[in-house]
Parts: structure tokens; C-alpha cells; sequence
């Protein structure tokens, strides 16, 4: 009984910690904007494991969530992508950078 009770206890914590992967999961349409101009867009794959973009996949070793914004970190801590998640993981904005360009993310699947 002693463990089911903190496995209880536990679960809010479990649940919370799966946000920052499961909010990205699927395919997102980017689109880039760098001053006013927009760059054809991007197919990009989101899951537990990597990031697909452009036919580079790239390994996720970490998922990070803090509020709204997601960070995707490699196996030496290096941030891969930091995004801030809106609409309900429909939308994600790029967080970070620099102010001349703009990445936007709509989950296409």
C-alpha cells in the first residue's frame, strides 16, 4: 500500500515532466523571416528521440520545459532548439537569436 500511495504522489510530477517532449511531437511546417523576407518552408519532425529537418536528423538527449518554452538539448547540455509552445502545441516561435530573424513552426500532422 506504502508504494502505491507514492506512486500517487509521484504521477502529477510525471505527468509534468512529459509536457516539454509531447507538446513537439509530430510534424510542423517552418517558415523563416529574416528582415521582411520569407525563406521557402521547412518540413520539421519533432520526437522523444530527434529532430528531422531538411534530412538531418539530429539526436535529443533531453527535453526541457520551463513554462511555455521548450528546450531540446544534445548529450553535452547544447541547446538544439528553444522554442516558445502557443496554442496549445499548434504554434511554436522560436525563442532566443537575434531580432532579424523570426522562426515560426505550425503543426502540420
Amino acid at each position: 500500500m506504502r508504494n502505491f500511495k507514492f506512486a500517487l504522489a509521484a504521477l502529477p510530477f510525471l505527468v509534468l515532466a512529459g509536457c516539454g517532449n509531447d507538446a513537439l511531437e509530430g510534424t510542423y511546417e517552418a517558415t523563416t523571416t529574416v528582415m521582411g523576407f520569407k525563406a521557402p518552408k521547412q518540413t520539421w519532425e519533432f520526437s522523444k528521440d530527434y529532430i528531422i529537418a531538411n534530412g538531418s536528423k539530429v539526436k535529443v538527449d533531453e527535453w526541457e520545459r520551463k513554462g511555455d518554452v521548450v528546450v531540446a538539448r544534445n548529450k553535452d547540455g547544447q541547446a538544439l532548439i528553444n522554442v516558445r509552445v502557443l496554442d496549445g502545441g499548434k504554434r511554436l516561435e522560436g525563442v532566443g537569436g537575434n531580432d532579424m530573424a523570426k522562426n515560426e513552426f505550425v503543426r502540420v500532422d
